[in-house]
């Protein structure tokens, strides 16, 4: 939409092993059965899209400021935040797009996940509204409250007392030119973004649909952090499709290198 503009934020740096973003990375075979892992160092990205008539909406927030007291012993060995200065407090990161926490009118969870959902706490004692699906949502509530998977989503950042706003549609126009998608497979309530800018064309924002470019470019199945591979795939043919369609920009939930490009092109997008 005329009016839009998109700034990436750099929130840190996550070492994990590589076999979590892409399937069978690190695995046994016959003739190799204890092959030597291979650590990847992804990016924590966030993403501001300041809408003419919405305002400034943040889709996604990072890891919470204090994470290595936050988060379960176990997903800190898994996915320790190895590179976090000052510079990647998502306060500061806004700060340096030129905006601060008082100016966002929203926020758009792609999901829940700690890594993705801590920067929500910059936004207790607020009406802003965070909009997430419903399914989402009912998984990350139910995970904590049972237990099951406490490890991928901390109590903390299911605030209930957040202005939760619930997307129940597989598709929504959220505002002009903001398209929200539910795509499954990484969580059953995951969401991406399409946003539709008059000069720089089309961006799909994928949240952890993909983790890293491997995914989507090369059509490499994600790896242990996959819920549900059916609808992983399903997920996937559906926006390959639509990126053929609109010849969108890809941003995907955790590439570094994908991150460092769009910002040495430009400050901000429009």
């Amino acid at each position: 939409m005329a009016g839009t503009k998109m700034s990436f934020l750099d929130l840190g740096r996550i070492d994990a092993d590589e076999g979590y973003f892409i399937r069978g990375c690190g695995a046994g075979t016959y003739s190799n059965p204890n092959p030597e892992a291979t650590v990847r160092r992804v990016a924590v990205i966030a993403t501001v899209i300041e809408h003419p008539k919405a305002g400034p909406l943040l889709f996604e927030t990072g890891c919470a400021t204090n994470a290595r007291e936050e988060w379960p012993t176990e997903a800190w060995e898994a996915f320790p935040v190895t590179v976090y200065e000052e510079e990647h407090h998502l306060d500061k990161a806004l700060e340096a797009a030129g905006y601060g926490v008082d100016d966002i009118r929203g926020v758009i969870m792609g999901h829940l996940h700690l890594d993705h959902a801590g920067g929500l706490e910059l936004f207790r004692g607020t009406d802003v509204p965070i909009y997430v699906h419903e399914k989402e949502l009912k998984e990350a509530w139910y995970a904590v409250a049972t237990k099951e998977d406490i490890g991928a989503y901390v109590p903390g950042d299911l605030d209930w007392r957040l202005n939760w706003q619930a997307i129940s549609r597989e598709e929504t126009e959220l505002f002009d030119g903001l398209i929200l998608r539910n795509m499954p497979g990484h969580t059953p309530g995951l969401m991406t973004a399409q946003v539709d800018l008059q000069n720089s064309g089309t961006f799909f924002l994928t949240s952890d649909l993909f983790h890293v470019r491997d995914l989507f470019e090369q059509g490499l199945p994600q790896g242990w952090l996959a819920r549900n591979a059916h609808d992983w795939w399903r997920s996937y043919k559906w926006i390959k499709q639509l990126q053929q369609k609109t010849d969108a920009t890809m941003v995907y939930g955790h590439d570094a290198e994908v991150l460092e490009e769009l910002q040495a092109q430009a400050k901000f997008f429009d």
